[in-house]
């Protein structure tokens, strides 16, 4: 019978670390967050209280408005497919997320149907510019999301650097403050139990608060007034 290796204190074997992220946990955890807080502003109804309505992509394609909530399947799934397809690095997984709270608390902008799927590609394509040695370029984004022409994606990347006046730093702290949540999300969900993740598990991972806050390095939704912090992880 082979022997096997056990942790030490100079060696811990993990398929996940902050410096080498699993692609695989790190999308489940996002697509989690993001099918969370599309229940929750289902649930709360507020509006923004700036004009987004080019955050929708019904703006774009000039459709009928989505409306009905899509599954935590079906958002695992196109984002899979986009990381997959663009070959990003799963590090953006977190920079992505960092830029879409941002994005929320300052504009006051719910997640629905009509708005995830432009508000994650446009922070993503920001992210990837500024976290990967050799982004794509936006032209590259319409094979990834055919629903949007060049321009939309443009459009859609000069709103968030606007918005976020081009506040693009992500600091160890934040990132790490990220990475651990993530990990947490994934910890307590359906992927270790294989048990679907039902719509009340959800809101029981998005409610749920850090036990303890760490000194604030940098911006985050924590430094907004509560009345306008809508972020993915608060």
């Amino acid at each position: 019978m082979p022997l096997r290796r056990s942790n030490s204190t100079s060696s811990i074997y993990s398929n996940s670390s902050i410096v080498k992220p699993c692609a695989e946990l790190l999308h489940y955890a996002v697509s989690v967050m993001i099918c969370c807080q599309i229940l929750k502003e289902g649930d709360d109804e507020k509006s923004s209280k700036l004009d987004v309505s080019f955050f929708n992509e019904s703006y774009f394609t000039r459709a009928k408005p989505q409306t009905e909530c899509p599954g935590l399947e079906n958002i695992f799934d196109f984002l899979l497919r986009v990381f997959k397809v663009g070959q990003f690095n799963a590090d953006c997984w977190i920079v992505t997320l960092v830029y879409t709270n941002r994005l929320l608390g300052l504009t006051g902008m719910s997640l629905t149907p009509d708005n995830w799927k432009p508000v994650v590609i446009g922070c993503l394509v920001v992210a990837q510019k500024v976290w990967d040695d050799t982004p794509l370029s936006n032209v590259d984004f319409t094979i990834l999301y055919p629903q949007l022409k060049p321009r939309h994606i443009n459009l859609l990347e000069n709103k968030i650097l606007i918005i976020l006046q081009y506040k693009l730093n992500v600091s160890a702290w934040l990132y790490a403050f990220y990475y651990f949540r993530l990990r947490l999300t994934c910890e307590d969900s359906s992927l270790f139990t294989q048990q679907p993740l039902s719509a009340q598990k959800m809101k029981t991972l998005l409610y749920a608060e850090p036990e303890k806050t760490p000194e604030k390095r940098s911006m985050t939704l924590i430094d907004l007034p509560k009345d306008r912090s809508r972020g993915l992880l608060n």
